[in-house]
């Protein structure tokens, strides 16, 4: 399943029933999360979709403005509503959270009845009828279109698209050592790869950060609409730039003819940055370090590649070559030399080159597929 995420441009009166859309949908979501919460106080059980859609007939004659919008909207947002309860309980999400009409980002999705027109570049949304876009629809002919989500972030709208392919995915090589790229994620450096090479962290945030305590400034003088969007619209070209900055950096990792494999480390960055305020967390934030490593996952999948991963634990930036580990060495320590064979270490580059030996040994240790994704 593959998604692509398009750029539209709705007029006045469709913008209208788009925000009618966005405000149902919150509506109908906080109802179904409420009823299930509800139910499982008074019963100790999950009360299901099927329970809560059934109720839906009663809201709207309660709610007559829930009909300007398309049934199949409001359903599917039931549906997510019971998809991010079991999320939960398999604890894989925390508890599902009320939403706010001041949330910048609004969606709601539908799971048919849209069409989409290669040749004039334009979507019917049901209730909407037809919207252009302008960004390139690189997707198969062959495409089985499955959902839309229809989006508002900044004052822009856009339309996701999920499909699916019949591709038969890339066959992967056998991974060897010569062929294998140990990268090492880090705040100042962003990645340092096993042969050397080092990637500056671009800090996106610091960039825009005079601009955007600027305009907080005033907003937390004048609290008004106008002057929260600026805000927002900064926030979103942080966003922006980061997320093109990793899909380049990812994209020319994965393009790479010289390695059929790359290592990395199994980082728990939601632990990293449980002290939301402090500027370690911010920065880590700011890196992407779990964004760039969803990209090389799929990636490496897409481009018949190897992604190897190792555990957290590991000792990567304190064993020497010769098999001596500092256990002294700190953070502050970019540089140390091995008190065994005298060998001068960068500390990235060899956390970089034990990466790869790491997952290169684990491969071979527990089977040809137990660390690969």
């Amino acid at each position: 399943m593959k998604a692509i995420k398009v750029k539209i441009y709705p007029n006045k009166k469709q913008a209208e029933l788009i925000s009618k859309h966005f405000g149902c949908n919150r509506f109908v979501y906080n109802f179904a999360l409420q009823k299930t919460v509800e139910y499982y106080q008074e019963n100790k059980k999950h009360l299901s979709q099927f329970a809560v859609m059934k109720l839906l007939p009663k809201l709207k004659k309660e709610k007559e403005w829930l009909e300007e919008v398309h049934s199949q909207s409001l359903q599917q947002t039931i549906r997510d509503v019971d998809s991010a309860f079991c999320h939960f309980f398999k604890h894989q999400a925390k508890f599902p959270r009320f939403k706010s009409k001041n949330n910048p980002k609004q969606s709601y999705r539908l799971p048919q009845g849209f069409e989409i027109s290669r040749d004039k570049k334009s979507i019917k949304i049901p209730k909407l009828k037809w919207i252009k876009f302008r960004d390139k629809f690189n997707v198969p002919k062959d495409a089985e279109f499955r959902n839309i989500t229809i989006t508002k972030d900044g004052g822009e709208y856009f339309v996701s698209i999920c499909y699916k392919t019949n591709e038969a995915p890339k066959e992967k090589k056998t991974p060897t050592l010569d062929k294998t790229l140990g990268i090492d994620l880090g705040i100042k450096t962003l990645v340092t790869f096993s042969d050397g090479t080092k990637i500056e962290n671009p800090k996106h945030l610091k960039q825009y950060k005079e601009k955007l305590t600027e305009e907080q400034r005033k907003f937390s003088k004048h609290e008004t609409k106008k002057q929260k969007e600026k805000v927002n619209r900064i926030h979103k070209k942080i966003r922006n730039t980061r997320k093109d900055f990793l899909h380049k950096l990812t994209t020319s990792i994965v393009k790479n003819q010289n390695y059929t494999s790359y290592s990395m480390e199994d980082l728990a960055v939601k632990n990293m940055q449980e002290n939301n305020y402090s500027s370690m967390s911010k920065a880590i934030g700011d890196a992407g370090w779990r964004m760039l490593r969803t990209m090389m996952e799929y990636k490496c999948k897409e481009n018949g590649k190897n992604l190897l991963i190792i555990g957290r634990f590991e000792p990567s930036s304190q064993l020497c070559s010769c098999g001596v580990k500092n256990s002294k060495l700190t953070l502050a320590d970019r540089n140390w030399k091995c008190s065994a064979c005298n060998k001068e270490h960068d500390r990235d580059i060899l956390a970089a080159n034990n990466i790869k030996q790491f997952g290169f040994r684990k491969y071979l240790e527990v089977g040809q597929t137990s660390n690969i994704t």
